[in-house]
């Protein structure tokens, strides 16, 4: 047997998708009236292909996995991380390349991936190992032991379509990770459990491995990732940007390209909405000395900065800020609004910024977004989504492996004795 258990040669996958079909309400009604046109072009074409373009999900990606790797895919929506788990699950075939695997593969890609909605979730169970290529006997030896990791012992002989998506996940999961495959394939969804059950799962993760399996693991938490895999690889626009590497240097390519690249015109950021009569301008960021950084430092002093116009003719009172902290998964860290300190703001010009200031940044490395809102007794006038994505870097506070550990969120000041 070779010394990897996992091989992609130049695997692409293509899609033809359909153009010009119409926008918004208008895209139904076209739908007919196009397929009748396209068969007519194709009659006087002799077999042409009609209106449609072509769209590669994946083009030329290579990378090599050994027994005991957790593997990293990371990318922005779109970069063709879920083609590339439904390749390797079998769920879809390539246009091109190849794809080598030793051992049974357990996957678990969205939620209901795998299960036949109709049937109980015991059921189930028993279908799923039987696709992996178990006997019934080794399906009954680890039987118990899945349902007391899922949860669900109550709801096991109930068909899964009643199932919420987290009790659906939980025992997807549990099926995946208990029947002994040498590859697991874990896209996005465990996002969806509750912060218990992820935490079961990651220990699961790493217990697959340490046994001798490999992982795939798809995931925007970047700290999840840091902390669970031992190498990455970057995708964007389906080719590989990073080739397979250290996490950590995965993370940061990843982290520069997501920042260049975030800032776009705030009108974009908007997504559709329309401004009130106060409007967000910019934002920017400012570190000691007051010069404008890419990068947050826990501990350093951080001023954020928010410029604004306003349509009002006179100076308007009762204006209320708000900068929204997240992780790159949607969770809210921090709201930092204007209501909790120095209470509502007045705006006496048509232009102006209002500043948030921190002595002491309290954050923990890690990876973030910032959104940011404005509104007026309890109106909203304008709300910016993800103005900035971006690192929060420990400024050499801490050692190396600290990017490593299980660390959460914020960096409390203490000090520490022994007697």
């Amino acid at each position: 047997m070779p010394d990897f258990i996992l091989r992609t040669e130049q695997l692409s996958k293509k899609y033809r998708l359909r153009s010009n079909i119409g926008l918004g309400w208008r895209r139904n009604q076209h739908v007919l009236v196009d397929d009748v046109m396209n068969i007519a072009s194709r009659l006087r074409n002799g077999g042409g292909q009609g209106k449609y373009t072509t769209f590669w999900a994946l083009q030329d990606v290579s990378f090599e996995a050994k027994e005991g790797d957790v593997i990293g895919i990371i990318g922005r929506n779109g970069a063709g991380k879920s083609t590339l788990l439904k390749i390797l699950s079998r769920v879809t075939q390539p246009t091109a390349g190849r794809v080598t695997i030793y051992g049974r593969v357990g996957s678990l890609l969205e939620v209901g991936t795998g299960f036949h909605s109709e049937l109980t979730g015991r059921e189930n169970i028993f279908i799923s190992g039987s696709i992996i290529g178990m006997s019934r006997a080794e399906i009954k030896k680890k039987f118990d032991e899945i349902v007391a990791f899922s949860g669900v012992e109550q709801f096991l002989d109930t068909p899964v379509k009643r199932f919420s998506s987290g009790m659906e996940v939980r025992l997807a999961f549990s099926v995946a990770a208990h029947l002994h495959p040498e590859v697991l394939l874990v896209d996005e969804v465990l996002s969806v459990g509750d912060a218990a059950f992820q935490q079961k799962s990651i220990a699961k993760i790493r217990e697959v491995a340490l046994d001798g399996g490999m992982i795939l693991f798809i995931s925007h938490n970047m700290t999840t990732v840091a902390s669970l895999c031992n190498q990455a690889i970057v995708l964007e626009h389906g080719k590989v940007a990073f080739p397979l590497g250290p996490v950590s240097n995965a993370i940061d390519y990843y982290l520069s390209s997501v920042v260049s690249e975030s800032r776009y015109e705030l009108e974009e950021s908007r997504q559709g909405l329309t401004a009130g009569p106060v409007k967000i301008t910019g934002f920017t960021i400012r570190g000691e000395n007051g010069t404008v950084v890419d990068t947050l430092t826990t501990g350093a002093p951080m001023s954020f900065v928010i410029d604004y116009e306003t349509s009002y003719p006179t100076p308007v009172s009762d204006v209320d800020f708000s900068i929204l902290i997240k992780t790159l998964n949607g969770d809210l860290i921090s709201n930092l609004t204007t209501r909790s300190t120095s209470g509502s703001l007045k705006l006496n010009s048509r232009t102006g910024s209002v500043t948030c200031k921190m002595d002491k940044f309290p954050l923990a490395p890690g990876n973030i977004s910032i959104s940011l809102q404005v509104d007026r007794e309890g109106e909203v006038l304008d709300m910016a989504n993800d103005v900035f994505t971006g690192t929060v870097d420990s400024g050499g506070r801490f050692q190396k492996r600290w990017r490593t550990e299980a660390v959460g969120w914020v960096v409390i000041d203490q000090k520490w004795s022994a007697s």
